[in-house]
């Protein structure tokens, strides 16, 4: 019986659907790490992926998701098919930009990049966020494992992403890694051969 205003409509359609992909996420997350403890791998779907392209659509849903973040993505020209698993490569990227956001609460730049040498392609996501010690450096890829503090008890997450990103990229036989400072942000980097 209420006609709403097309503007109003638009908010709220905005935020049904961001709440849509967080769900979707979750639930994403959570059938893989419960079929990673029961199978102890991850079976790919390997075919041909161009990340630059899947890391500019990342960004693009993602950004929806707070005007106080920027984004940026560099790619080296001429990047390179990869042949990997685009949906588990997605869950990746879209788990290391979130994480971007979250841990960042007062905004900043988000800065993607992605380089590629003869064997590899690398991609780094690099937050103006709280930054992580030595010792949460250490145990970030842990399953379950959230940062102590005031921030982490106010965002969502379950503990999941990095362990599943980690589950991810060793199944592609890549390497995932960490570089931060406590209050000066945080780069993740993940590397993958360029053939399987």
């Amino acid at each position: 019986d209420v006609e709403w205003e097309p503007s109003i409509v638009r908010d709220n359609l905005a935020v049904i659907e961001d709440e849509a992909d967080r769900l979707n996420a979750l639930i994403q997350n959570l059938l893989t790490a419960s079929k990673l403890q029961v199978e102890r791998e991850i079976t790919l779907d390997i075919g041909e992926v161009w990340l630059d392209e899947l890391v500019e659509r990342s960004v693009e849903r993602v950004s929806t998701q707070s005007d106080r973040h920027h984004f940026q993505v560099h790619f080296a020209p001429d990047f390179p098919v990869v042949h990997a698993d685009e949906a588990r490569l997605r869950q990746v990227i879209d788990n290391l930009l979130n994480n971007a956001i979250k841990y960042a609460p007062d905004g900043g730049e988000v800065v993607v990049r992605g380089y590629y040498q003869d064997d590899n392609v690398t991609i780094s996501v690099t937050d103006p966020g709280v930054g992580l010690s030595s010792e949460e450096q250490g145990r970030i890829f842990e399953r379950f494992y959230r940062v102590d503090g005031k921030l982490s008890r106010k965002t969502q997450g379950t503990g999941l992403g990095l362990y599943l990103s980690q589950a991810i990229i060793d199944a592609h036989g890549g390497t995932i890694s960490v570089e931060s400072k406590p209050g000066q942000g945080s780069t993740f980097h993940f590397t993958i051969p360029r053939q399987q």
